[in-house]
């Protein structure tokens, strides 16, 4: 089935992303990344983030359709869910912030999306208000795998991921890092700039950022006014000590967010993610009107 690509409604470091729409009319996103320049991201990255978005199937996940490669283009093509609401942070712009009761429900989901990776022994790495992307009724869609891994119980990474003002103060640090806790922190900062509408720390100068995350210093503005439960929740999720950041089970009893059932939004037709092929038996198309659908 052809798939016809059209506006470029984003770009990244490593990609720019198209609408597209199918032969049958559905929408989709494509993720198009150029392989023309070998950088770290296309060597060690890439194949990773292949790999990993076959396996992903959870309701709070961008659904990835398939990925093949365009020949002609060097590039390789990411075909995902259609996120019509854009990102998180553009919903943020719109409104400075979002009030608590609005807040509650995306963390909620937020959360539920992190409990799922965690399953899989999955870390993101890249959490931030612009990779979580709102479908047409505003279910959180976590998006953007470039630097997630696979990490097991254990194991450690030194890797530097994600952008400075939501990472971890042991990243920031050069430190070897394990589990989920740093996806758990760049959780706090999304919280941080929902009910604010502002960064909790001023990256302009990092020794200085880092010396009061270390401290466990959170400042809060004086408008818009925010409650002292989700400011107990922020500083349990922004400890600077990371076996001692709160679990997500726990966020979710919290008493902030233990009134909030976990929901989709009403119409979400979820599926199960469509079957993608191995990177070895991938057909290659020359574009993407060419490219089968799988």
């Amino acid at each position: 089935m052809a798939i016809t690509r059209s506006r470029l409604v984003g770009r990244g470091s490593y990609s720019k992303v198209y609408s597209g729409r199918r032969g049958d009319g559905q929408e989709v996103a494509l993720k198009v990344i150029s392989e023309k320049v070998k950088s770290e991201y296309v060597l060690r990255f890439l194949p990773r983030e292949i790999v990993i978005v076959k396996q992903l199937n959870h309701p709070n996940v961008a659904r990835v359709y398939r990925v093949y490669q365009l020949e002609r283009e060097q590039s390789t093509v990411l075909e995902t869910e259609f996120c019509a609401n854009g990102d998180l942070l553009d919903k943020i712009k719109k409104n400075h912030h979002l009030s608590e009761n609005e807040a509650r429900p995306v963390f909620r989901q937020l959360i539920e999306a992190l409990k799922y990776l965690e399953s899989q022994e999955i870390v993101h790495r890249d959490l931030k208000c612009e990779n979580i992307f709102l479908d047409a009724n505003d279910n959180v869609k976590l998006g953007d795998f470039g630097f997630s891994r696979v990490l097991k119980k254990g194991e450690k990474s030194d890797t530097f991921c994600g952008s400075k003002v939501y990472v971890a103060p042991e990243i920031l640090r050069a430190r070897r890092y394990e589990g989920n806790a740093v996806d758990i922190w760049s959780s706090g900062i999304v919280l941080y700039i929902m009910v604010t509408g502002v960064m909790p720390y001023d990256e302009r100068n990092m020794k200085k950022m880092v010396e009061r995350q270390l401290t466990h210093k959170i400042r809060f503005p004086t408008s818009p006014e925010v409650s002292n439960t989700v400011r107990q929740l922020l500083y349990a999720i922004l400890h600077p000590e990371p076996k001692s950041r709160i679990s997500y089970n726990d966020m979710i009893e919290h008493d902030w967010l233990k009134d909030t059932p976990y929901r989709m939004n009403k119409d979400d037709d979820f599926k199960a993610l469509l079957p993608t092929p191995d990177a070895e038996k991938m057909q290659v198309p020359n574009s993407i009107e060419d490219a089968p659908l799988i």
